[in-house]
């Protein structure tokens, strides 16, 4: 579902007059996870979407709503800065979440330093808020460049308020099933990417060609520029499913999937999606020892499979693990709470940040939940 609409016409000009609950989310465009956030999180915090390049039109928009959330500041960080600074000296709150929060830190360099900078001052600004999709109690060092740490949208997106959906079925399902022929089946999901780890998962199936005897192995989504990768996985028995998969679809592959790939370069250490999903519907995740979502998933006690990143004959003990996952209604009662503190607690926060409430040095150090 798209929500985006055009925003070339001026916003005191609207036939409809201005509501108190008015506000917009404002994404720069709809490729990879930020159109979902922006179906996700527009309606939930009753948002009217915009998308596109940051224009005279769009920047006039963003400056007089009364409420602005930007869902993805990394994409533009010049202009959210800009518009909320604006904003607060005209008394009006912006909310902005930030993807990437790791990218302040590491070994020194200008960019690193300055970019760093720039969070530290925002901390300052009254009307600004800046959120990570990290909890602080998984990253401390996160609280220096933002103001509060919430949980990922991708980690609660499954649960509506009221129930926490379950993977239903699909023919790619049936037949990933059927090609397994009952052994237990490891996904990858989502574009075959090497900083995302495809590449050391080839590499473990050819160092250890047994281990694609025991376990069947499935990509789902486009190679792009990784088809010679593609080719040597298909060489060892692995099934690729080349076209991006409907929402129906990759939520069925969590229905069939004994684990899912989460094991991403430690250079991309950060909130995962397919890590996130995974929680929600119980799967077990295969993640890189001491990451940031291994940190979580012993935190909330979630199963995983830890793997060293480059280490391939330890990776194959790890994963010669795996089997037929058991999901009892007991632990899926459990992670539903969890997954529903996580939603409330997210739209709470948020719509308090919207209002222009300042968060307490208690909740700086939230998600313990």
């Amino acid at each position: 579902m798209n929500y985006s609409k055009p925003f070339d016409a001026d916003p005191e000009s609207a036939a409809e007059p201005r509501r108190r609950d008015m506000g917009t989310i404002y994404v720069k465009s709809g490729s990879g996870h930020r159109q979902s956030y922006a179906d996700l999180l527009g309606p939930a915090l009753g948002l009217s979407p915009a998308m596109g390049p940051m224009s005279r039109a769009l920047k006039k928009r963003l400056l007089a709503a009364d409420r602005l959330f930007f869902a993805t500041l990394d994409d533009d960080l010049v202009s959210f800065v800009s518009i909320a600074l604006r904003r607060a000296a005209l008394g009006r709150a912006t909310v902005a979440l930030f993807l990437g929060p790791q990218s302040c830190f590491g070994p020194f360099n200008l960019k690193r330093l300055l970019k760093k900078s720039i969070f530290v001052f925002l901390r300052r600004v009254p009307k600004v808020t800046v959120a990570s999709i990290i909890p602080l109690s998984l990253a401390p060092e996160y609280g220096t460049v933002v103001d509060v740490g919430l949980h990922d949208p991708q980690w609660w997106d499954m649960h509506d308020g009221y129930i926490l959906r379950q993977p239903g079925d699909t023919p790619v399902a049936t037949e990933v099933r059927h090609l397994a022929g009952g052994r237990p089946i490891v996904c990858w999901l989502g574009a075959a990417s090497v900083h995302k780890g495809f590449a050391f998962m080839v590499a473990i199936i050819e160092a250890n060609p047994a281990i694609a005897k025991r376990l069947c192995f499935v990509t789902a989504g486009t190679a792009n520029s990784e088809q010679a990768l593609v080719s040597r996985f298909k060489s060892m028995g692995g099934i690729h499913i080349d076209r991006r998969l409907t929402d129906a679809e990759w939520e069925s592959l969590y229905g069939v999937a004994d684990a899912v790939w989460a094991c991403y370069d430690p250079r991309y250490d950060q909130a995962s999606g397919v890590f996130g999903r995974a929680l929600q519907f119980g799967v077990p995740a295969i993640v890189r020892r001491s990451s940031l979502i291994h940190t979580a998933a012993t935190k909330f006690g979630a199963p995983v499979h830890a793997i060293d990143f480059g280490d391939c004959n330890g990776a194959a003990t790890e994963l010669n693990k795996i089997a037929k996952a058991d999901r009892g209604t007991a632990t899926t009662e459990e992670r539903e709470i969890r997954i529903r503190s996580w939603r409330n607690d997210f739209i709470s926060s948020t719509m308090r940040a919207l209002e222009g409430s300042t968060h307490t040095d208690a909740e700086l150090c939230e998600g313990a939940a």
